[in-house]
């Protein structure tokens, strides 16, 4: 239907909308005379009704177009060869081969018909051309491809439903269903992180399938755990997500027993088997890495030791074991599984720090003044045999009761050396954490770490008090090292040079950190309250102390630097983007977990303080330490204690809703 306006046709379309086209557009007029409509809506229904009629008569008759023979005669009309391009025809001469006459009703027939069909011919301007048949061949395998592939897709969603509804799927790696798995496993373990064609496609799947959730990476695992992808409902997701490696290679094992059996050298290595040293540690740990001494001095002040184990005693630069280590860059824990970066014959047994057995260290000795301060420091590349081994809640409570004054006095110096840190601007958090651990039958429970603690604080204290001493050590030996380094808190939080302990204000000092850099040039850790730090603590479970172990004690024994500044450059790129994957999975199989333990408590009331009212108010729960929005939380302050009813917990989504108690 159409009406001239403006120079333009004005032409009603099936469904009743209006468009407007130039006339050069109009390939085919089928009649003429028919209704042209005016305003009123129910004239446009009627005309778009007539046209609806026209297109239904006009593709009833578009089977008798034979578009195969058409194509054959008209590359025989100009008489060509199966390589050679055909001249465009009009559309009018191709009606009148295929239907006689060339009416605008046949043109549009015709029209139809090799749109529909749309294989032998392509349009070139305002004809049609033959297509060469090689390219005919090339398009119809395209399309019996794409053919096949849709039924292949078909049978896969079918197949996928038929897991929801009763747990049997047959795997048949067809392309199609390598893609579908494939996108919904990454939407499983990536969640909104997943690329949007492959998220696509993973809810093409989920939909298909009816697969039921809180949330759509919820119900992609759902879905692959029906297929038999998963073997249980808690499997840890963050191994797959970030690609860690489990199990260490047998050839690695082995050199891993062979070095453990063979005596570490002693040869230049300072014998403090003597000294009294003791570990503090929690007491699931099994990596021992560090002992502390501390003697009082007459003249008031202390001399500290700190005795950090030395793997590089068993592992050779560049050996199976460091080049596995290397490449795991860290220790990953996680409530359901530990996957150290070294073999636990080396970080479990040989070097591991265990009450008794001599060992390999490297011993940081810092002579302290009655403030703390440092007035000397020594290392020494030494062997320790540690005394005793206490469990922090042991430590503690000897430290309360004074009953000896070599633990009384390792808790003196804590405070005094947190006391100096303080004054040089440090901001120190001391806000308790929750460890999740699982008992034998794979039910979560909570280990509360208080900040507080006074083991905690002198051990956390001689920790990077050794690695102040082990980057002066580097700057003055001119050994390059990768350091730690923290530009000051932006806005600088009220507790900076003090000891923050208060959730509002911890949740306040923490959002004003800056992010920790690396580099080879040393520089100001704000804070720590440092001029220059190096990671230095814990070789047996992080490869840059490994490394700086490996630069000072080759020094120490009067050899070259172990790395130069490239070697150093190359291993901060492996390792940074290791410990970053870490934080990560470590924090999400985490809180996985205390969402598991939650679970126990929907329908109950739990309390919580509020740690922040704007743009919303957020909660931190008082057993979990959780911060959660909560909707509905009106009128409350910062540092408010509310009890709130547990909604809902869906540990596979990350989903907790809480609301306020009535």
């Amino acid at each position: 239907m159409a009406a001239e306006e403006k120079e333009r046709l004005r032409i009603v379309r099936t469904r009743g909308k209006d468009e407007r086209v130039k006339p050069a557009r109009i390939a085919a007029i089928v009649e003429t005379g028919g209704p042209v409509p005016g305003p009123d809506r129910a004239e446009h229904e009627r005309a778009a009704a007539h046209v609806r009629g026209v297109e239904r008569r006009l593709r009833g008759r578009t089977p008798e177009v034979e578009v195969r023979l058409l194509w054959e005669i008209a590359r025989e009309a100009d008489g060509l060869r199966s390589g050679s391009d055909a001249a465009a025809q009009p559309i009018a001469e191709l009606a009148e081969l295929a239907l006689g006459c060339s009416t605008g009703e046949a043109c549009s027939i015709m029209l139809l018909a090799l749109v529909e069909e749309g294989l032998h011919f392509v349009r070139r301007g305002d004809g049609w051309a033959p297509r060469q048949p090689a390219a005919v061949a090339a398009l119809r395998d395209e399309r019996e491809r794409a053919s096949r592939q849709a039924a292949e897709a078909s049978d896969c969603l079918d197949r996928l439903a038929g897991a929801v509804r009763d747990g049997r799927f047959e795997r048949r790696d067809t392309e199609p269903e390598r893609r579908y798995l494939e996108a919904l496993e990454w939407l499983a373990l990536h969640g909104d992180e997943a690329p949007q064609a492959m998220r696509a496609t993973a809810l093409q799947a989920i939909e298909a399938a009816g697969s039921r959730g809180a949330r759509p990476q919820e119900r992609a695992f759902r879905l692959l755990r029906s297929i038999g992808r998963f073997a249980t409902d808690d499997v840890n997701l963050q191994v797959l997500r970030f690609g860690l490696r489990t199990g260490f290679p047998a050839i690695v094992l082995q050199h891993a027993a062979e070095r453990a059996e063979r005596p570490f050298d002693r040869e230049g290595r300072t014998d403090l088997v003597d000294l009294f040293s003791i570990s503090v540690d929690g007491p699931h740990t099994v990596e021992i890495d560090d002992l502390l001494s501390v003697e009082r001095r007459a003249a008031a002040g202390f001399r500290l030791g700190v005795h950090i184990a030395d793997p590089t005693a068993f592992v050779e630069p560049d050996d199976s074991l460091d080049r596995e280590a290397l490449a795991r860059g860290v220790t990953h824990y996680m409530p359901d599984m530990r996957l150290p970066m070294l073999p636990p014959a080396i970080s479990e047994r040989a070097a591991s720090l265990v009450a008794g057995e001599e060992r390999p260290a490297l011993t940081f000795f810092a002579d302290l003044d009655a403030e703390g301060e440092v007035a000397g420091f020594e290392i020494v590349a030494s062997i320790v045999r540690s005394t005793r081994r206490l469990s922090y809640a042991e430590a503690d409570r000897s430290m309360a009761a004074a009953d000896d004054d070599r633990l009384a006095a390792l808790a003196e110096v804590g405070r005094l050396r947190q006391r100096s840190r303080i004054r040089a601007g440090a901001l120190v958090i001391e806000a308790p954490e929750v460890d999740v651990h699982l008992d034998e039958r794979g039910t979560p429970f909570l280990e509360r770490i208080e900040a507080e603690s006074p083991s905690r604080v002198a051990v956390a204290e001689a920790m990077v008090l050794a690695g102040r001493l082990a980057a002066r050590y580097c700057i003055e030996a001119g050994l390059p090292a990768i350091y730690r380094r923290q530009a000051p808190p932006a806005p600088p939080p009220a507790g900076a040079g003090a000891v923050v302990r208060d959730p509002v204000a911890v949740r306040r000092a923490r959002r004003s950190l800056r992010r920790a850099e690396t580099g080879l040039e040393p520089g100001p850790h704000a804070g720590l309250g440092f001029s220059a730090y190096v990671q230095a603590s814990s070789p047996l479970r992080r490869y840059q102390d490994l490394a700086l172990h490996r630069q000072i004690v080759s020094r120490l024994r009067g050899r070259a630097a172990c790395y130069d500044a490239e070697a150093l450059r190359r291993i901060a790129a492996t390792t940074e983007r290791a410990e970053a994957d870490a934080r990560r999975a470590e924090q999400a199989a985490g809180e996985y977990w205390l969402l598991r333990h939650l679970e126990r408590f929907a329908g109950r009331t739990v309390e919580g303080i509020v740690v922040e009212v704007e743009p919303r108010p957020i909660v931190q729960l008082v057993e979990t330490l959780l911060e959660q929005p909560v909707r509905g939380l009106a009128g409350v302050e910062p540092g408010q204690t509310v009890r709130l009813v547990v909604v809902e917990v869906v540990p596979r989504a990350g989903l907790l809703s809480l609301r306020p108690l009535d």
